[in-house]
């Protein structure tokens, strides 16, 4: 993914550099997601050769650094460190709790996840830290990955939020989130090939006894259908990063196929180009912001990378049969 993740919507940090990772963690936590993030980049950082040595750092922080946290086990975890300012992180995270705990979670961690968020660091949400993060306005007007046994809950609470269930994560830039589970090793995976490269993600992965196709088989039914293992894993590259820049090359190559096999194979299936499909993705995801959002028609169409006003509503029109103006004036 190095060349899609290059290009995020917020400045993506270069190759060979540092991950440090604040993380927060709300009464009774996930303890296997958090294990997940500590094994994974331990293991990053043990794999790497002395000449080209990375820091892959995981701070436990809170506001109240000596009262330990009990996971959902009963395991108790003390924090490290008190809350340190907010640029000192490449990422700041939040593994939530139960839904019935998520109020027992102090008011100044929730301060510092917005502090963080103003300062331009990104957030993730793990499991219920979605909630979290949804509960503080920070997912509103965004796509964000659920759990499925939660989705009801959460789409039912937070409205503003376009919530999806059965990816592993979502990268909306300046926030992440994380239905939890297994699906935190395949966002931490994805981080770790995002600062380090290809090579150290891959050892990662099998240090961890994941088979390389492990972390890329989706769980989605509607995807899960799709025949060809490279196919689906493009499918799910693009519901992942959808408001990141994607181009039918840069998807080919992270596949390990040629542009136009990869046409060939999205044309079978769907009827369309890697690009067509890539363009209905974003005009599904720009009616669920007509709908739900005061944001601007000129600003929606600039969030779903087209390339002017004109472009977004011609292919909106050709793809719904009218302009995002009607279409907006009927939803509402």
């Amino acid at each position: 993914m190095k060349n899609l993740i290059d290009d995020r919507g917020r400045m993506a940090p270069a190759r060979n550099k540092s991950l440090n990772m604040g993380l927060l963690l709300w009464p009774q936590f996930s303890l296997l997601a958090f294990a997940g993030l500590l094994e994974a980049l331990r293991i990053a950082s043990s794999v790497q050769k002395r000449s080209k040595k990375i820091t892959f750092k995981l701070s436990l922080i809170s506001i109240s650094p000596d009262e330990p946290v009990v996971s959902s086990s009963g395991i108790s975890v003390l924090p490290e460190a008190p809350h340190a300012p907010p640029d000192a992180f490449d990422y700041v995270a939040v593994i939530g709790g139960s839904l019935d705990h998520l109020h027992l979670g102090h008011r100044g961690d929730r301060a510092f996840l917005a502090r963080a968020h103003d300062h331009n660091i990104p957030l993730i949400g793990i499991g219920t830290g979605s909630f979290i993060l949804a509960e503080e306005g920070l997912l509103n007007e965004r796509r964000a990955s659920i759990h499925p046994h939660q989705h009801d809950v959460f789409t039912q609470r937070f409205p503003l939020v376009y919530a999806e269930q059965g990816l592993d994560f979502i990268d909306e830039g300046d926030v992440l989130t994380c239905p939890g589970g297994i699906s935190t090793l395949t966002l931490i995976t994805a981080l770790i090939r995002d600062h380090a490269g290809n090579d150290i993600a891959a050892t990662t992965s099998r240090r961890l006894s994941l088979s390389p196709h492990t972390l890329v088989t989706p769980r989605p039914a509607n995807i899960a259908l799709i025949p060809d293992s490279r196919l689906r894993r493009a499918v799910m590259i693009i519901e992942q990063y959808l408001t990141h820049p994607l181009t039918a090359a840069r998807l080919a190559e992270d596949v390990k196929l040629s542009e136009r096999q990869l046409n060939r194979l999205f044309h079978a299936e769907f009827g369309k180009t890697a690009r067509e499909f890539i363009r209905s993705a974003r005009l599904r995801y720009a009616c669920w912001l007509l709908k739900n959002s005061q944001q601007s028609v000129t600003d929606i169409a600039r969030r779903m990378r087209f390339s002017d006003c004109a472009h977004f509503i011609r292919h909106f029109q050709t793809e719904y049969g009218c302009t995002p103006g009607v279409w907006r004036t009927l939803q509402n």
